[in-house]
């Protein structure tokens, strides 16, 4: 993984393994409740047959996959695809599967495909934590000014698109990968929440769940700034 910059946006998954060099910034981040990747399917079938069917996964170092695992950890036949490509891979494949993510939460109904689990709400069922989808790090030789400075920044950004979203609109239409408005609005409305302002204790212990379940250090002064 490139560590050439000071700022970086990655995958909670990814978090554990840049701890090295890089602290988890306690805002700016993407938490979800109840609002994970889900599993889809074109038939409902019984959790236990899910081991039987091809995966497509949108990636093989994402959380996407660490909460699918987490849901069925027997389940090997797993392949991965770009996030947007799985509602039709599984449309044109017998006995599959996909997990999707982003805005495609709110388009595969209208494909006729099936939820059989929202991989978010098992983890929040089964951990009684937030989900932790994404997170910014900074890297940790930077001076305390500088990445308070950072997180000031990011916390004010949020704030402000939040106080002026017609401000920021032409730039999220513009970068979006679904040009629905109302997919658009309902992606921003679930993952930009108040943990993205602040981790606070409750995201904080999210995200040291998910790196103690990975094997990574938890116990550090240096996890969070």
């Amino acid at each position: 993984m490139d560590r050439a910059f000071d700022l970086i946006k990655v995958s909670a998954a990814q978090a554990g393994r840049l701890l090295d060099e890089y602290q988890i910034l306690s805002c700016g981040g993407a938490l979800g409740l109840n609002c994970g990747p889900l599993l889809i399917s074109k038939e409902l079938i019984n959790f236990e047959s899910v081991p039987e069917y091809r995966i497509y996964l949108p990636g093989i170092d994402t959380t996407a996959k660490l909460l699918f695992d987490f849901a069925f950890p027997n389940a090997k036949k797993q392949h991965y695809l770009l996030f947007s490509e799985i509602e039709n891979k599984v449309l044109a494949n017998e006995h599959s599967l996909g997990v999707i993510i982003h805005e495609n939460r709110f388009t595969y109904l209208d494909k006729g495909l099936k939820c059989l689990m929202d991989l978010g709400q098992n983890w929040v069922e089964q951990t009684g934590l937030p989900i932790p989808l994404g997170v910014i790090m900074v890297r940790k030789s930077l001076s305390p000014s500088v990445k308070q400075d950072i997180k000031e920044s990011i916390q004010c950004s949020i704030k402000l698109a939040n106080s002026n979203p017609e401000v920021i609109w032409p730039y999220i239409k513009k970068h979006a990968s679904e040009m629905d408005d109302k997919v658009i609005k309902n992606h921003i409305g679930l993952y930009v929440n108040h943990f993205s302002t602040e981790l606070e204790k409750e995201g904080k212990e999210a995200i040291q769940y998910l790196l103690k379940l990975q094997g990574y250090p938890i116990e550090t002064s240096e996890l969070f700034f």
